[in-house]
């Protein structure tokens, strides 16, 4: 059995229905399944990681608030407001008062040993410095220069108006001059200094600069138990820190800043990869903590779901093959028995009978099927062999009454010449009617030849042209290939008494009739055409449905429909009469049956 007889069984579709339906409804539920596991190990990993990011904000908060009261010490000391302002009695009391800011700011520095440098850039009479980043150097400066007011870190420290402003981790503000040191980073913060002591006026600012280990070091250890990093980024998007100091003072491919929320959870693509970003939002300086982790990293624990998943579906699937294959011989075995038997009646055995006993629908089909041939081998002989006694003899009863009719005529006329005119037309009339006679009984057949057929409406003819005398014109054409195709018998000479009849006769003036054999690729047409009084459109209508429901009751139109139903029960339904007639006169009448077939 080949491939392609297989797919005409009922078992074989409904094996494959089952087996693909419930392979994909396996594999779908798998995936699905598996794929809302990893959804939720990923929702809880990364709450896992927003939790860490949590806690190590509130590490950072905590040591910048640590950060932002050291500056207090240096915003309230009296003798280094002093020192900015001037006004000194003498020179010795401005030395005494230098050492005092020494020693402050040396002590301010060594309080914690993260501090790197301290900057006291006064807008009056001094500055001052304290370097701890290599020997601890104090330096007393001018004021502030025209060129660092100028820089945007000294606008924005001045425009906080006495608060504090986060630089973050960045390479120094102000350098020192030996090169070794100048690319080290450092955490910057500022804030103005104001006269507290006076009229509250900005006389100048602080900045101060912290190792960032401390921070990166917090950074650091952040652990998703992933591949990830941990940055600090501004509202303005931009990295404030991270934990190795490649990505500070560079906007940020992720547009956090703008998010209304102070936490959340994001998955973003980051360099090709799915990421999930953690943040949190730091209450000190408004930054935020993000968090990058992959996320297949934080998924791979869902490897083990996924393959127990796979060994789910493929023990299911063998359970689907097996119910497929068990479920589709149960529906085929009945319907190949059915079919079986089906195939010897249609090969003319209705001895068969479907013994199998089934009390499904099968069963009843069988039943079904047993009950039917039976009817069909019971009926066979009586409905069968009279339909075809029936056809046969309705074709001979409608062509013995188109000659009874011809022959009622035909005597009449002669009849009325004989007695009227007294001439030698009798003897023409009776030749022709004895040559009309002669081809209809042609020894009982119901099929001539074209040629036959021909003859016989000219023998027709010439007894009409006698009794018109020279009322109408005939013209005959015949295609040669035509002559020897049998035909049925008794169907064109009434088409050509009607054109006379019905036509020519009720015409004033001399009529002309053409009539045709003609053949049109498979088809073979009769065709009348007159140019006499025509038919009103109301009568035409009237005869192509009485043409259509072929109702014998009615005598009306009886000759019509004698012909057309000869045509369609000799050659089928789609074959027989066709009329066509204008207001304006002239009627055309058609024939058309089968050229090749022969009547069946």
């Amino acid at each position: 059995m080949n491939r392609a007889s297989k797919w005409r069984f009922v078992g074989f579709k409904m094996f494959i229905v089952y087996f693909v339906s419930m392979t994909v409804s396996i594999m779908v539920m798998g995936y699905l399944s598996f794929h809302k596991a990893q959804e939720i190990i990923q929702q809880n990993a990364g709450k896992v990681a927003l939790q860490t990011v949590q806690q190590a904000n509130k590490r950072l908060e905590m040591i910048l608030e640590e950060y932002e009261n050291r500056s207090y010490y240096v915003f309230g000391y009296r003798d280094l407001q002093k020192g900015i302002l001037g006004g000194f009695r003498d020179n010795y009391e401005r030395m005494q008062n230098t050492e005092h800011i020494n020693k402050f700011l040396s002590s301010f520095a060594n309080l914690r040993n993260d501090t790197a440098n301290v900057f006291v850039l006064g807008e009056h009479t001094a500055s001052y410095t304290y370097s701890l980043t290599s020997d601890p150097t104090f330096t007393t400066m001018s004021p502030a220069r025209n060129g660092q007011r100028e820089q945007d870190w000294y606008k924005k420290i001045i425009e906080a108006d006495g608060h504090v402003v986060w630089f973050g981790i960045r390479p120094s503000f102000i350098p020192n001059k030996k090169p070794s040191e100048e690319a080290k980073p450092v955490f910057c913060y500022g804030r103005a200094l104001k006269d507290i002591w006076g009229n509250g006026d900005i006389i100048g600012i602080l900045l101060i600069e912290i190792d960032p280990g401390e921070i990166q070091r917090i950074l650091a250890e952040i652990d998703f138990n992933a591949e990830g990093r941990s940055i600090i980024v501004d509202r303005a998007n931009n990295v404030m820190a991270d934990a190795d100091g490649g990505s500070i003072m560079h906007p940020l491919d992720l547009e956090l800043a703008a998010e209304t929320e102070r936490s959340g959870i994001r998955n973003e693509t980051v360099a090709g990869e799915e990421t999930v970003v953690v943040y949190d939002q730091m209450a000190t300086s408004g930054w935020k903590l993000i968090g990058m982790a992959s996320a297949r990293e934080l998924v791979k624990d869902s490897n083990e779901i996924r393959l127990y998943t796979l060994y789910l579906a493929a023990c299911f699937t063998v359970v689907a093959v097996l119910l497929s294959w068990i479920i589709s011989r149960l529906m085929h075995r009945p319907v190949r028995v059915l079919l079986q038997s089906m195939r010897k009646a249609k090969e003319g055995d209705f001895e068969t009978q479907i013994v199998h006993h089934r009390r499904d629908e099968f069963g009843i089909l069988f039943d079904s099927f047993n009950l039917m041939v039976s009817r069909i081998k019971s009926l066979i002989n009586e409905l069968y062999i009279q339909r075809l006694l029936k056809k046969e003899n309705q074709l001979k009863m409608l062509g013995s009454q188109i000659n009874a009719h011809f022959i009622y005529n035909t005597l009449d006329s002669i009849h009325w010449i004989s007695r009227i005119y007294k001439v030698d037309d009798i003897s023409t009339m009776i030749f022709g009617l004895s040559n009309y006679l002669r081809i209809s009984l042609s020894d009982g057949r119901d099929m001539v030849t074209v040629r036959e057929a021909v003859s016989l409406v000219e023998s027709y003819l010439s007894v009409q042209k006698v009794r018109y005398q020279d009322k109408f014109e005939v013209s005959l054409e015949v295609d040669n290939e035509l002559l020897d195709k049998q035909v049925l018998k008794f169907v064109y000479q009434p088409l050509v008494e009607n054109a006379i009849y019905h036509g020519i006769e009720n015409k004033r003036g001399k009529g002309r009739l053409a009539i045709r054999w003609t053949r049109k690729d498979d088809l073979l047409y009769f065709e009348v055409i007159d140019d006499g009084v025509g038919i009103a459109p109301e009568k035409l209508k009237q005869i192509k449905k009485a043409l259509e429901d072929n109702d014998f009751t009615q005598e009306e139109h009886f000759a019509l429909k004698n012909i057309n139903s000869q045509i369609k029960l000799a050659y089928g339904e789609p074959y027989g009469l066709d009329l066509d007639s204008g207001p304006a006169g002239g009627t055309k009448v058609t024939l058309m049956f089968p050229f090749r077939n022969e009547p069946k």
